[in-house]
């Protein structure tokens, strides 16, 4: 049976939960919210984590930028409503770090995604090597690390 997006995130300890409120300008003309939104609810789990669990050990000089974003539309969802976010890291290379999410809307996904993203510097403008203390952050909150 094939895996998809979303269904390894019971094998991640630590799980960050953001919750967002959706606004009627979120929906689309056929009353739903509309596509392009849902990277913004992704983004905004991707942030919280950083928050959370990653400032401590970034670099000063130092920002994620996205390199991938892959997003399967499970089912629809309407305004109003309250957008619960799941993010957790599930892997790391030697420059990104893969998320995989969830956006759940009254106790049903909605949508999944994974992304990947590369630790950049901001003074020299290129990926950079995710440094011990980060991957040792990281590594506290997942298991199969």
């Amino acid at each position: 049976m094939n895996q998809g997006i979303g269904d390894r995130m019971n094998n991640v300890t630590r799980t960050v939960t953001t919750e967002v409120t959706l606004r009627y300008s979120d929906m689309d003309a056929m009353g739903h919210l509309n596509n392009a939104v849902y990277a913004t609810l992704f983004e905004a789990g991707r942030v919280d984590y950083l928050q959370q669990i990653l400032t401590e050990v970034t670099p000063k000089d130092a920002g994620y930028v996205i390199v991938k974003l892959t997003i399967e539309f499970k089912a629809e969802a309407h305004y109003p409503g309250i957008a619960f976010i799941s993010t957790s890291i599930i892997r790391v290379g030697g420059s990104s770090m893969t998320y995989e999410q969830t956006v759940s809307i009254d106790g049903r996904v909605v949508a999944t995604a994974e992304s990947i993203c590369a630790l950049f510097s901001l003074t020299r403008r290129k990926a950079m090597r995710c440094p011990e203390a980060l991957r040792a952050r990281i590594a506290q909150h997942t298991k199969d690390s």
